[in-house]
């Protein structure tokens, strides 16, 4: 297809083009070459007229399509490149020649260019009316465009302006398109907006862009839309339950606040058919809710509002939650150990009020009435709204035993009161912390300060007297002589004693300061 001629003549030298690109948004596609290794440019196809050639020779001075050019000789090598912007007169022949300074020719080459002008939009406006019974547009919404070109365009650009969000399209080679054009957010004002289009050829260059309305039209529908992106406003606020509750019950009612505005119809439902809404369809505040259903809810949206502002048909969903609290809380009650132990000097442990439901008030919960039997610290449970705690303090004087949990109170949003514990409702006092006690001079015994009720449980530290460990001997109230081992004289007794067995090492005691050290009952 190309017209080359490459001779090493004597005084002429070599010439070639290897490559060819577009300016002033001119594409240049199709590339063919005449070597395996893309070196040497045979033909190629351009957009447009005005192109940069690129040529290599073995003399700096060039003349391409008529245009006189000087190269630069290429580091380290023998010969000479660079380029020389062209202008076409008509697609054909490009002709690179060697010149020299008297301008005598030399070789030259030859690079056949096909040139497909971009096309150029013609006639360009909107079509197919407004979406259903609008008469604006919000964003997002679709409106037809149609538009003829001078040449076949195989796609569209949709730019970034006025009416339009920008899209790239394709579509079969045409001279007469009709394409989507999606509506961009311009704010909440009504403006009247036209679109702007280019199109593209199969050679991926665009023509100039044109608006629907060029020329100055200004027809509705047609030159310009009338783009608005107000949406519909929908708030919930304050609801107001029967006195005394912050839930319903049973069938009772709240009124629900809802500030509203820029719309031309509402329809209000509940999703979970938890709610009976008064005058479903109607704008004003309050909305009355009964309840017809559910037990429990103070978490999903139970109440919902769908607003529409008919002249763009924007929509506008907004849900809130009506609780619900139709049936009584599930109250269980539980101590941080099995048994609460005696303390040194007293124990303080935390219990806890777990309940099923939110209370919006502190139950009211009390110990056993014995007043040896642990002692609720502070003046209530604190926390919420599904846990609140209490610290009991157990002395060494409280007896051990098991206790019950009484006069508990828990009132739920909707005012529905529990009075029973679910589960264990009782605690048991037992056992005692590590502690240290000391033998007086020469005595195998001393006061423990506090009753033992399980004597398995028993452990110790060391005895100082002989700084070996504490063995407890295996049979209670024993008083045979074993080295390092202790008893103790009864259970459930306080003061409870202490028996030293081992005879040598009270004896040898004589300052009184012999002791056994972090004697404890387990938990």
């Amino acid at each position: 297809m190309a017209v080359t001629s490459r001779r090493l003549l004597a005084a002429g030298g070599w010439i070639y083009v290897y490559d060819i690109q577009g300016r002033n948004g001119v594409v240049v596609s199709a590339q063919t070459y005449q070597d395996t290794g893309n070196n040497v440019l045979q033909a190629c196809t351009a957009s447009g007229n005005d192109l940069r050639v690129y040529l290599r020779a073995s003399y700096p001075l060039v003349n391409v399509h008529g245009v006189a050019g000087t190269l630069t000789r290429a580091p380290d090598s023998g010969f000479y490149t660079g380029y020389v912007d062209i202008t076409l007169t008509a697609a054909g022949n490009i002709i690179a020649k060697v010149t020299t300074p008297d301008s005598t020719e030399g070789p030259h080459d030859t690079v056949i260019v096909a040139v497909e002008i971009a096309p150029a939009i013609l006639t360009l406006s909107f079509i197919g009316g407004y979406p259903g019974s609008q008469t604006e547009l919000k964003a997002g919404d679709a409106f037809q465009i149609h538009g003829t070109t001078d040449r076949p365009c195989v796609g569209v650009e949709i730019l970034d302006f006025e009416a339009c969000q920008h899209a790239v399209l394709t579509f079969a080679s045409t001279t007469s398109f009709t394409v989507a054009g999606v509506i961009a957010d311009r704010g909440t004002a009504a403006v009247a907006r036209p679109a702007r289009l280019r199109a593209r050829n199969a050679a991926g260059a665009y023509g100039a862009t044109r608006d629907t309305n060029s020329g100055g039209g200004s027809v509705d529908g047609t030159d310009v839309v009338k783009c608005n992106n107000l949406h519909p406003t929908v708030i919930f606020g304050t609801i107001t339950y029967p006195t005394g509750q912050t839930a319903l019950k049973n069938s009772e009612s709240a009124s629900v606040v809802v500030v509203t505005a820029n719309l031309d119809t509402i329809l209000y439902d509940s999703p979970n058919s938890q709610l009976a809404i008064t005058d479903p369809t109607a704008i004003g505040s309050p909305k009355i809710v009964t309840r017809i259903a559910g037990n429990y809810n103070v978490a999903t949206n139970n109440l919902r509002a769908e607003a529409v502002r008919s002249a763009n048909n924007a929509h506008t969903i907004a849900q809130t939650v009506v609780r619900i609290a139709h049936i009584a809380a599930v109250i269980v009650v539980t101590e941080p150990y099995a048994r609460l132990r005696a303390g040194n000097p007293n124990g303080d442990y935390t219990c806890s009020i777990s309940s099923d439901q939110e209370l919006p008030v502190a139950p009211s919960l009390l110990s056993s009435a014995s007043p040896n039997s642990g002692v609720l610290q502070g003046a209530g449970w604190v926390g919420g709204l599904l846990l609140y705690t209490r610290v009991m303090r157990v002395t060494p004087t409280d007896v051990s035993g098991t206790y019950g949990w009484r006069d508990l109170s828990a009132t739920n949003r909707a005012g529905i009161v529990t009075t029973s514990i679910t589960g264990d409702a009782n605690y048991v006092i037992g056992g005692f912390t590590a502690r240290s006690v000391t033998f007086p001079a020469f005595s195998q015994t001393t006061l423990l300060g506090v009753a033992v009720i399980d004597y398995a449980k028993l452990r110790a530290g060391i005895f100082t007297a002989t700084n070996q460990p504490s063995i407890k001997n295996p049979t209670l109230g024993n008083h045979d002589d074993l080295l390092n081992t202790y008893t103790i004289e009864a259970l459930g007794v306080n003061p409870t004693t202490i028996f030293w067995n081992d005879v040598a090492a009270a004896n040898s005691n004589s300052s009184g300061t012999a002791q056994l050290l972090d004697i404890e009952e387990l938990v």
